[in-house]
């Protein structure tokens, strides 16, 4: 009986190691990694707010496509600069983080919004602040 047991719990230990280091690697999508680009705004971006604008749209309400590409921009900007809270679509916060899809936008973008360049961090993202 106890070696009954034995058997089934290796034969289980066997199949999770076999599904979590053959099977998924193998079958599961890579997941892109967050842009290399955006650890460049930790040091520009203090703790507290900051507001963010972009020129494709994320998802932030319920019922949302949140598998766009706008909204995967978003996530990572939140992610590189945690724990400061991002204020979606806000350009009259002290601080806002510019990012663009499409970098030739931007001067379109900040006259538009009332902003003026504090920062250019990489191409299609910038730190910028109310006029």
């Amino acid at each position: 009986m106890t070696a009954t047991m034995v058997a089934l719990a290796a034969i289980g230990m066997l199949r999770i190691l076999w599904l979590h280091f053959a099977s998924e690697p193998r079958n599961e999508p890579r997941r892109t990694p967050i842009d290399v680009r955006y650890a460049a705004l930790r040091p520009v971006v203090p703790t507290g707010e900051a507001g963010y604008v972009s020129d494709l749209p994320a998802a932030v309400h319920l019922g949302e496509d949140a598998a766009t590409l706008g909204t995967r921009m978003y996530l990572h900007v939140q992610f590189a600069v945690a724990p400061v809270v991002l204020r979606y679509d806000d350009a009259r916060a002290p601080l806002v983080i510019v990012n663009l899809y499409d970098p030739s936008r931007l001067p379109d973008l900040m006259d538009q919004r009332g902003l003026e360049l504090v920062a250019q961090i990489a191409a299609g993202l910038a730190v910028a602040r109310p006029r």
